[in-house]
């Protein structure tokens, strides 16, 4: 089945460019757009191309403007299958044999590009090298033996270029790595020139494990930043730890927290699945405390295109995913759309974190966020509570949504000695408050 025509309304995807302002991106034509960002790493080896167009579809509706995928099986972490469509032959232990590509996965990864980008409007972010294909790494050390050969790596990273690099995707350069091996950073160096010389058009970036620190060589060459908090239990507060290293970099460019918790992922360390509530409040504690170019989401069975016929690597750590029909369904899913709306509404790009707003001594996950001028102010309460916002807010415009019912809430306000004073509003969930001068 083929379909080369594009629907009345919708935006052409890819060809992304760093807005003016270094804090968001823009499209084609110069306007804004949010990151919003689902992930469905496998999405090129695992789906066909009618489940692409309907996955795509959902999204889209939903508000989705950008999808991660992989070029190379994650393999500590996918769900092994033998009708998977992989860039190279498998080797009779299962791992790539790098002197057999396959020539029809870059096919399918055109074809699912151009339909990504021509049909939806959703650009995709195209991870080139994981880093278990890259000597040294973590990811290396749990698989050894299928680190690439340099000659093996600089052809694969042109093959990723040449056959993708006209359609604009981003390129994201590694995969989930801390970027604390010279040899491994070496090897993302290198693809970095390589993408710049043969897909000069794309814009570049890379995928970091929790609590990485990204050496200057390799953040001062990207255009935007992903990082990732993650889903270990005790990673909550990475959400607003993380951002301030990207944040002092200068110049100021894009930052997405890519990677909260999946929804229904294992608690890694714990023993529970994520919330749809927890990972709302991560997404919202993300985008207030930096990561104000977009957000990052993951469904437990969408990312690995989980099916009846596959065998899932991870199971102990992560728990195993839903098939990935049921997971694209998951009601966090409509918690993203809503931020997307809101993003849009409100251009909450314009955020930085604020927390002097709120005063000393109140709880960390209680995160505020507002444009230098005060004219947008935004606090996102993870649980019904009145708040003290320390600026006067009376010209402002306040509206507060209830986030576990999407729904919006009058507020009750009160202005005394120059602070704004929000009462608590009934609700059983987290709550968010945007406050904004002229509207």
């Amino acid at each position: 089945m083929s379909h080369s025509h594009t629907p009345p309304g919708s935006p052409l995807g890819g060809g992304l460019r760093v807005g003016g302002s270094g804090r968001h991106l823009v499209d084609r034509e110069g306007l804004f757009v949010p990151l919003i960002i689902d992930t469905a790493w496998s999405a090129f080896s695992d789906t066909t191309e009618d489940e692409w167009r309907v996955y795509l579809a959902t999204r889209r509706r939903q508000g989705f403007t950008a999808v991660l995928v992989a070029t190379t099986p994650i393999l500590h972490d996918r769900m092994t299958r033998p009708d998977s469509l992989e860039s190279y032959e498998r080797r009779a232990d299962g791992f790539p044999d790098f002197d057999r590509p396959r020539a029809e996965f870059w096919q399918r990864a055109r074809d699912f590009t151009r339909i990504a980008h021509g049909e939806f409007g959703i650009t995709l972010l195209v991870t080139v090298l994981w880093n278990n294909y890259l000597p040294g790494t973590w990811g290396a050390a749990a698989t050894p033996g299928v680190v690439m050969p340099d000659g093996v790596r600089r052809d694969f990273v042109r093959a990723v270029a040449d056959a993708l690099a006209d359609l604009e995707p981003a390129f994201v350069v590694g995969g989930d790595d801390h970027y604390d091996v010279p040899d491994a950073n070496a090897g993302y160096l290198e693809a970095i020139e390589l993408l710049r010389e043969r897909a000069p058009s794309s814009l570049l970036t890379t995928h970091t494990a929790p609590r990485a620190v990204l050496p200057a060589q390799i953040a001062e060459r990207l255009d935007f930043f992903l990082h990732q908090s993650g889903h270990n239990v005790e990673n909550v507060d990475l959400t607003w730890q993380q951002p301030a290293q990207y944040l002092a970099l200068s110049p100021r460019k894009p930052l997405v927290n890519s990677e909260p918790p999946y929804e229904l992922h294992g608690k890694v360390g714990g023993r529970a699945r994520r919330s749809r509530a927890e990972v709302r409040a991560a997404s919202w504690a993300s985008v207030l405390s930096g990561s104000s170019a977009g957000i990052g989401y993951g469904a437990h069975g969408v990312w690995m295109w989980a099916t009846t016929h596959g065998s899932f690597e991870a199971g102990d750590s992560s728990l195993d995913p839903f098939l990935w029909a049921d997971a694209l369904r998951l009601p966090g899913a409509l918690d993203i759309s809503l931020l997307a709306r809101l993003f849009r509404d409100h251009r909450l790009d314009r955020l930085d974190p604020a927390q002097e707003l709120l005063g000393p001594g109140l709880d960390p996950v209680l995160r505020a966020a507002a444009d230098p001028q005060r004219d947008i102010v935004a606090v996102h309460l993870p649980y019904a509570s009145a708040v003290t916002i320390d600026h006067d807010l009376s010209g402002h415009d306040i509206r507060m949504w209830d986030l576990h019912e999407r729904t919006p809430i009058v507020p009750v306000v009160r202005h005394s000695s120059g602070r704004t004073i929000i009462e608590q509003a009934f609700g059983e969930a987290d709550q968010l408050i945007i406050a904004e001068h002229g509207r």
